[in-house]
């Protein structure tokens, strides 16, 4: 088996794993990838909505 500490890329979820049986390893590790996942999209929609933002012809925001 690979050093268990290698295998995560946030120290949250290196510290679960030095603490848990290894048996939960594997559902750590698909854990890990989802929050991952779900950080890249948050970030994905942040830029959407600043580039939205910033568009040059846009409704000022007391105009409504």
């Amino acid at each position: 088996m690979k050093n268990r500490q290698l295998e995560f890329k946030t120290k949250f979820w290196r510290d679960a794993a030095a603490r848990l049986p290894v048996r939960y390893h594997a559902d750590l590790q698909r854990a890990e990838r989802v929050e991952l996942a779900l950080g890249r999209l948050v970030d994905a929609f942040r830029r959407v909505k600043n580039a939205l933002g910033r568009r040059p012809f846009h409704t000022p925001r007391g105009a409504h």
